[in-house]
């Protein structure tokens, strides 16, 4: 009975970490930040940005709102793209130490369609039923537009400070070079579950984020004490999309949980070349 016990805690604490990976990495999709760019009007920062003479530095305000405008840009010119994913989940704390594997076909078609197929798993079933299949089908949901802008990174949802400039690692760029990057920092003007407050690096060269640094603004579960996340992308042509996540999480009756995902090397990806979008058009006009 103690040892089922352990497994339910186990299983719910480990859930939790999964629904704080998926919330992150909905509010750091492109998909999530579709909608975003419709809030920002006619004389706001889009403008401030578009006008920017060279060598300016923007402020938080216009890096954020390019980079919603070069987002939905991005959005509109994917087509469609697939890859192998790898879920991991490992866990080392109250009943020992525990691993499970999941291999996932991901398909994506434009405008907003995602598939996500299970190929393959291995470890403990109750970890690969109630932890990595829920994630995965947490992350199917988060693909539909209902679900979009509670997790948009905007301005009505958030506020930004531009705090430096950095080199980051680019897997994409030439020879995996570096690029330059504008660090901000995020917090929700609203905790919930699905918001979260750390860092982002937008790439100075085509204002798509490179990485996402932080935390849940609410904390997902009880069993959790403290959670953090790190998120990377790669450039693939003119789009960007998810290279990694990993999430890791401190428990109140001890031990730690990681849950990692690799979203593969996107073997096919179809797009076309970035047009403006028609809000942007719009403002710029008047």
């Amino acid at each position: 009975m103690g040892g089922y016990r352990a497994r339910l805690a186990v299983s719910g604490l480990l859930f939790s970490v999964g629904v704080l990976l998926a919330g992150s990495a909905r509010a750091q999709s492109l998909a999530g930040w579709e909608r975003g760019v419709s809030s920002m009007n006619a004389g706001g920062a889009q403008d401030s940005a578009a006008g920017m003479g060279v060598g300016e530095r923007p402020t938080a305000d216009e890096i954020i709102a390019r980079m919603l405008e070069k987002n939905r840009e991005r959005l509109a010119a994917l087509d469609h793209y697939t890859s192998e994913r790898t879920y991991r989940v490992d866990y080392t704390g109250t009943g020992g130490s525990h691993h499970a594997e999941m291999r996932v076909h991901a398909e994506y078609t434009g405008p907003n369609r995602k598939r996500l197929t299970v190929v393959e798993e291995s470890g403990p079933k109750f970890l690969c039923e109630k932890v990595l299949r829920k994630l995965v089908e947490s992350e199917q949901e988060a693909s539909e537009s209902s679900n979009q802008m509670q997790t948009t990174l905007g301005p009505e949802n958030y506020d930004a400070e531009l705090v430096g400039e950095e080199s980051v690692p680019d897997p994409g760029g030439r020879a995996g070079e570096g690029a330059r990057a504008w660090v901000l920092l995020v917090k929700p003007k609203v905790d919930n579950k699905f918001t979260y407050r750390g860092r982002i690096w937008v790439s100075q060269d085509d204002y798509a984020v490179m990485r996402v640094e932080g935390e849940p603004a609410k904390n997902p579960s009880w069993w959790v004490n403290r959670a953090s996340f790190d998120s990377r992308y790669l450039r693939r042509g003119e789009v960007w999309l998810p290279a990694q996540n990993r999430s890791t999480s401190h428990v109140r009756i001890g031990g730690e949980a990681t849950l990692t995902i690799d979203y593969g090397t996107y073997p096919v990806v179809v797009a076309r070349a970035l047009q403006p979008a028609p809000e942007t058009v719009a403002s710029f006009s008047h």
